[in-house]
């Protein structure tokens, strides 16, 4: 009899611990391209991509901004908080034990119709342990665990996605900094250029070789150079301060980038394949992980449709002397079942909800598996394209340079007027700074490439507590 029992209570445990484990779901949340839309070169991802650049300021200004980013900081509260849910969801599977001690001292004072007052005391010490233990018969406690395992690996991939995103943004803003100021540096050379244009065109006017006409727009174009420089102030100082935020820092006091001209190109990374983002990505594999984790909140609900079984032991000891307080005990051990009985569906609406709440999460996963894919597959369509158009510009500044020696020459020879050559000339300050504004762009498009594909760069993160601890 006693073995048919245990035979059938370690069936009854086999059977609760299996019963409702989630289905496993398919890798890909959607169809699945075989190859992006465009070819990317075989390079391989640096471990930290933008040392590439080779600047020792670029390097420093990742390193302030991964240990002191406030998206950071974020991220690594709530990892910190997902572990304590983590190890309270693993406590509830252990035995529990409690403790009690009580020591009690009263006064009695009694007095009859003929007789003194009788005054007399008492004392008792007690002491006891308490023990309890649910017996996870259908797994419900072991579901818990697993979804709040899931969710803590999620929180650790927000870390790495904030990263990723952080250190893109940072190297970007970077870029905006010294492109701006390759773009004054260019300004103030044609300012001082056009400043001895009007200076020649007021001899030429004096000597009358040149008309009023002529002094009149070549001062216009000195204006229009000089007009153009405030908003690029602007923007310096503008990019200055949002680096700081992303620093972690409160402004930009303090804050100095020594570099004044555009990087070198860094190597395209290699995308590999569609599929590849769901491991490389964070944000993919937090996504991924969510979704597991809420298939594992159904189990947990479906098994609380089940009856639980809790064990609990309690011992008392008491005595009115210290001494002797373990002489006198008394052991109580417990088994009970507790089930639903009627609850009007309570419990079933909750798998629905559940089970509508995984729905949801799964359709976030395939919408961030698909803008993974578009974000890759745009950033070498732009590559393409960018890169064409810079040649275009290039050979346009070249013809339109061209075209600027022939109208001075015209124009010296008394063969043209001096509006043609100072179109020309307005014509080439414009496509020299647009140049550098679009080669800035594809360094930042390149800089959207590698943060696009991800890594595993970001394992080795590490927060300041620990650092400090």
């Amino acid at each position: 009899m006693i073995r048919n029992f245990i035979t059938m209570a370690v069936i009854l445990i086999f059977v609760g611990c299996t019963a409702f484990q989630p289905k496993n779901r398919p890798l890909n949340p959607l169809e699945m391209p075989e190859n992006f839309s465009q070819h990317s070169d075989d390079n391989s991802i640096p471990d930290q991509w933008w040392k590439s650049f080779g600047n020792a300021e670029l390097n420093n200004l990742v390193e302030e901004a991964l240990s002191g980013n406030f998206d950071i900081h974020t991220a690594w509260s709530r990892l910190k908080k997902a572990n304590a849910l983590l190890q309270q969801a693993g406590a509830d599977i252990m035995p529990s034990l409690s403790y009690s001690g009580n020591a009690e001292k009263s006064w009695k004072q009694t007095k009859g119709d003929n007789t003194d007052s009788i005054r007399t005391n008492s004392k008792n010490f007690s002491a006891g342990l308490a023990a309890s233990y649910e017996v996870d018969l259908w797994g419900r406690l072991n579901a818990q665990r697993q979804s709040q395992l899931l969710e803590y690996n999620a929180a650790r991939d927000d870390l790495a996605a904030a990263a990723v995103t952080v250190t893109a943004n940072v190297v970007s803003t970077w870029i905006d900094i010294l492109s701006t100021r390759h773009q004054i540096t260019i300004l103030h050379e044609q300012i001082r250029i056009n400043e001895a244009l009007m200076k020649l065109e007021n001899l030429r006017f004096i000597n009358g070789k040149a008309s009023a006409l002529d002094f009149s727009q070549q001062r216009e174009a000195l204006a229009a150079a000089k007009a153009k420089l405030p908003p690029l102030q602007l923007a310096e100082q503008q990019k200055l301060n949002a680096l700081a935020v992303l620093l972690g820092r409160s402004s930009a006091q303090g804050l100095s980038v020594a570099k004044q001209n555009l990087p070198e190109l860094i190597s395209v990374p290699s995308t590999g394949l569609p599929a590849d983002l769901l491991v490389s990505r964070p944000d993919v594999r937090a996504a991924g992980q969510r979704l597991h984790s809420a298939d594992w909140q159904v189990s947990a609900a479906k098994a609380d449709l089940f009856p639980s079984i809790s064990i609990s032991a309690n011992g008392t000891f008491s005595n009115d002397s210290f001494d002797l307080l373990f002489s006198n005990w008394v052991s109580i051990l417990t088994a009970s079942i507790t089930g639903p009985l009627f609850d009007s569906g309570k419990r079933s609406a909750e798998v629905d909800r559940l089970r509508a709440t995984a729905e949801e999460i799964l359709t976030d996963y395939a919408r961030t598996v698909a803008e993974a894919i578009q974000e890759v597959d745009d950033g070498l369509i732009t590559e393409k394209r960018q890169n064409e158009y810079i040649k275009l510009l290039e050979d346009q500044l070249s013809a339109s340079r061209l075209t600027l020696k022939d109208a001075r020459l015209q124009y010296i020879n008394g063969q043209d007027n001096y509006l043609s050559y100072l179109t020309a000339w307005t014509s080439v300050q414009t496509l020299e700074r647009q140049l550098v504004q679009e080669q800035a762009t594809l360094i930042k498009n390149r800089v959207d490439l590698y943060r696009a594909v991800g890594g595993d760069w970001t394992n080795k993160l590490t927060s300041r507590d620990t650092e400090n601890s």
